[in-house]
């Protein structure tokens, strides 16, 4: 690894002086929710995939994320507390945390050099087909894309495997110097690496969350219900609320009950002129719409064009 990389990786921060001033991690930096859920948006700023030197002198606290993150401990150890697991990565050790596990992590030092690699969506999506036979990690994968899947990790002791060590160092490089035409082949062929020495895997758990059950039971009652589904009915099923519900709604998916409900209607009015004789009156109403012109309007802006040019053009 050049050198200089490394001493500009893992040299002092502006949060980290603060730190050191006396002052705790501000959550305003990394997150919008009071859940202090980091955002991507705020770290990649436009990019797919990106590296970020862990926080140092501080016990960083409890927190998820909305992308799937994985460290690589390139010095020292670092430890992550995960549910009731305590995991200590050491040099050259990986984890893995879906973007549904909450965690917080160990105070390190300035020795410990964590760096932490923030992949998002829509790069998964593009990485996900060349390791959807890869028996440890496409299952990851899935289960973090799924907007009702569960927190979970993976722990690699990667410290003694010189191949992993130095796929990512060309990872790390790469992406310092913004060589983005070869990020994907780099993080698939990394995945491809794990999987095959595969007993470097030291555990892999799921925590069924109650985030995670809240997201299922609404995606769930919001599938299969449509056409007639109000947040009242849900709350009332649920025993909650429906401010309460309404408010953890919107924290979980980061959209409001009617923007979920409206983008299922119309992606079964979408189904329904495809595969359907039905005219594009009885879809609108099968769905749950009444106000014609509302539907009309919000499928041209979903799709860029209107229910019976969509019919034409699926023909």
């Amino acid at each position: 690894m050049d050198e200089r990389i490394i001493e500009n990786l893992t040299k002092l921060t502006d949060e980290e002086r603060t730190i050191l001033s006396g002052r705790d991690v501000n959550k305003d930096d990394y997150s919008l929710s009071e859940r202090f859920i980091v955002n991507s948006k705020k770290l990649l700023e436009g990019r797919e995939l990106d590296l970020r030197l862990h926080t140092r002198f501080v016990d960083f606290p409890d927190h998820g994320h909305d992308y799937m993150e994985f460290m690589y401990v390139y010095a020292g150890k670092i430890s992550h507390v995960i549910g009731k697991d305590s995991v200590t990565l050491e040099r050259g050790d990986i984890i893995f945390l879906n973007r549904h596990a909450r965690h917080s992590i160990k105070r390190a030092g300035r020795g410990d050099i964590g760096i932490n690699f923030i992949l998002s969506t829509p790069f998964l999506q593009i990485v996900f087909p060349h390791v959807a036979n890869n028996p440890v990690m496409s299952e990851f994968i899935t289960n973090n894309i799924d907007d009702a899947g569960e927190a979970q990790y993976l722990f690699f002791k990667t410290k003694d495997n010189f191949p992993i060590h130095n796929l990512m160092d060309n990872l790390i490089y790469a992406i310092v110097n913004r060589t983005q035409d070869i990020y994907a082949e780099l993080v698939s062929l990394l995945f491809t690496y794990l999987a095959h020495y595969r007993d470097t895997l030291s555990n892999s758990l799921v925590v069924a969350s109650p985030d995670a059950k809240l997201k299922r039971a609404v995606l769930e009652y919001i599938h299969q219900r449509y056409p007639t589904a109000t947040l009242g009915e849900l709350a009332d099923r649920l025993g909650y609320t429906q401010a309460y519900l309404s408010r953890r709604i919107r924290e979980l998916f980061g959209k409001t009950f009617q923007i979920l409900l409206q983008t299922r209607r119309l992606a079964a009015a979408e189904e329904m002129l495809r595969t359907t004789a039905l005219s594009v009156e009885d879809i609108i109403r099968a769905v749950g719409y009444e106000n014609q012109s509302y539907f009309h309007r919000l499928f041209l802006k979903t799709y860029g064009c209107t229910p019976h040019r969509y019919r034409k053009n699926a023909d």
